[in-house]
């Protein structure tokens, strides 16, 4: 129906490193805070298997396709909004010129 504009697993690096590397991919930032019960470095890079990021663009559609009418998915939450030009992750605001460059020239600089 068009709810759901992407998906992404969080089994290789993570909430943050799939946060970043959909924010790259699709040029939108994003704003997440982290679960206060949770330790962060668990929170933002643990990477648990069949755990995915779905970003929606009606959070109703959202609810009803998550919910038991289409997925019957019971643990699911909202985590954050995407916008913007940059990745704010908890209290780090990285922009998104800033990421992309880092990733693009990190094997370069490796190799040199």
């Amino acid at each position: 129906a068009g709810a759901v504009s992407a998906v992404h697993d969080i089994s290789d690096g993570g909430i943050a490193v799939a946060l970043a590397e959909m924010a790259m991919s699709g040029g939108i930032g994003a704003e997440v805070s982290a679960i206060e019960n949770l330790i962060p470095e668990g929170w933002w890079f643990g990477e648990d298997q069949a755990r995915y990021i779905v970003s929606v663009s009606d959070p109703e559609a959202a609810e009803r396709i998550m919910g038991d009418e289409v997925l019957g998915c019971r643990h699911y939450r909202q985590i954050g909004t995407t916008g913007g030009q940059a990745l704010k992750l908890g209290n780090a605001n990285i922009p998104l010129t800033d990421l992309s460059a880092a990733h693009e020239g990190f094997f370069p600089k490796l190799m040199a």
